[in-house]
This record gives C-alpha cells, structure tokens and sequence, in this order.
C-alpha cells in the first residue's frame, strides 16, 4: 500500500490524487472521442466539469443529512476535505441532472455526446479502481496466488487491478468502434454492457460486499440489470438500421 505519497517536506495523500487523476484523464480521453465525432471537446470539458461538481456537492450533503448527529456537534467538518464523507447515490443522480440539462440547453446530440463520453467514463473509473489499491480500499478476497498482494496481514486478490485491466479493455474497444464510425449510440451501449459484465462478473473477487436480501451482492445485480439493458438497447438499434436498409431496399 501507498496510502501516503512524499515528495519531500510535503505529505500527499494518494486516495484523493488517485480520484483527481481519473477526472483528468476521464476528461481528456472523452474530449478526444468527441473531437472524432465531430463535437466541440469544449461542451464535454464543461459538461463533465458541471456534473462533478454537482455530483460532489450533492453527495456531500447527503452524507452531511444521513450523519447529522455527528456534524451538529462539530458544524466545521461540513467543510472538512474526507475523501470518505460522501454517499454515492444522491452525488450520481445530481451529476446525472446536470449532465442532462447541459446537453438539453446547448441542443446537443444526445446519443453522440453519450459515445463520447463512454470510454472517458470507462477510463476515470479504472484509474480510480487501480488508486483504490494504493489505499487498501475495496480489499480482494483472501488468495494464494503467485500475484496475490498483501494487504492487511492477508494474501490477497488484486481485485482492484483486475477491475482496471478489464475496464481498459472495454475502453479500447469503444473507441475502436468511435475510430470505424459506429452507429449512434452502439459505443455508449457496448460500454454500458462491458461495464456491467465486469461488475457481475468480477465482484465475487472482494472480500466485503453490499448484500441485498438472500444474500445477493448489490453490485452484482446492478451489474447484471445494466448489462441486460444493454443489451436490450443494442437490439432496438440493431433492428432499427435493419428496418431502415429494408425500407430503403
């Protein structure tokens, strides 16, 4: 583990510079995909940036609204930096809100701006992912393997690097398919069903999970739904330009 980085007098903490990192390069790679897909870069720069914002600001309040109790006899961690003191959902729902009014206000084209800013997702989350290790955050189940990490006194799964490689995989292939002109659409959708299969498929390999009732792991499922999705999405795409050539035919 790293969870502290010095570079001389000055102590980093690696956590919060492993999240800056992904926004940056989550940024970079989706200005890019939007440049191929003839976009100005300068509306997924702003849109992304507005999203994150929101997406913080949001999901700091609710950890602020769900841990009351706690701030109100401390009113100055409110605006303490805790890389931790967030909750997830109301922080995505937020981004999401914002993200969406950018693009309805600049007219957009929605399932473009969605291509260009899949594999710029894909990739903040895997820098992020790869981050969470120099922490111990998100621990691999206990393994004895010959690339096992240790991690809190255990051998464990590099969970967390398994979950980058695959993501960076997904990412590859996207703009593969942005490079050759792909359908409308198809890129975001091919990422939503990569990100999915890695959350289904790769969850069993960490030690602590959020469970459903059953015992059903959360991220599975979430998984699984959105892979599901996607797939119905690919279809209705599919059969969509199969209807056109025919109608053309």
């Amino acid at each position: 583990m790293l969870p502290v980085l010095q570079l001389g007098p000055f102590a980093i903490q690696t956590h919060p510079l492993a999240l800056l990192l992904a926004g940056w390069l989550g940024l970079t790679v989706a200005g890019k995909a939007a440049k191929r897909l003839g976009l100005d870069e300068d509306h997924v720069y702003n849109a992304g940036l507005y999203a994150l914002i929101a997406g913080v600001v949001a999901a700091r309040f609710a950890h602020v609204i769900v841990y009351w109790q706690a701030y109100r006899t401390q009113p100055l961690e409110i605006f303490g930096f805790n890389t931790q003191a967030f909750v997830l959902w109301p922080g995505l729902v937020a981004a999401l809100a914002v993200g969406g009014w950018y693009v309805y206000r600049h007219k957009l084209p929605l399932l473009r701006f969605l291509d260009a800013l899949a594999p710029g997702l894909l990739t903040g989350v895997a820098v992020a992912s790869a981050g969470a290790l120099l922490t111990g955050r998100t621990p691999g189940a206990p393994a004895e393997l010959p690339w096992s990490v240790n991690l809190w006194g255990v051998r464990r799964h590099p969970s967390q690097i398994y979950e980058a490689l695959a993501l960076l995989g997904v990412t590859v292939l996207v703009l593969q398919m942005i490079r050759r002109g792909s359908a409308p659409g198809m890129p975001f959708l091919t990422a939503l069903l990569g990100y999915g299969l890695v959350r289904w498929l790769l969850e069993p390999f960490h030690a602590e999970s959020a469970l459903l009732p059953g015992g059903l792991r959360t991220a599975q499922v979430v998984g699984l739904v959105l892979a599901l999705l996607a797939l119905w999405g690919i279809r209705r795409l599919l059969s969509g330009r199969a209807g056109n050539v025919s109608e053309a035919g």
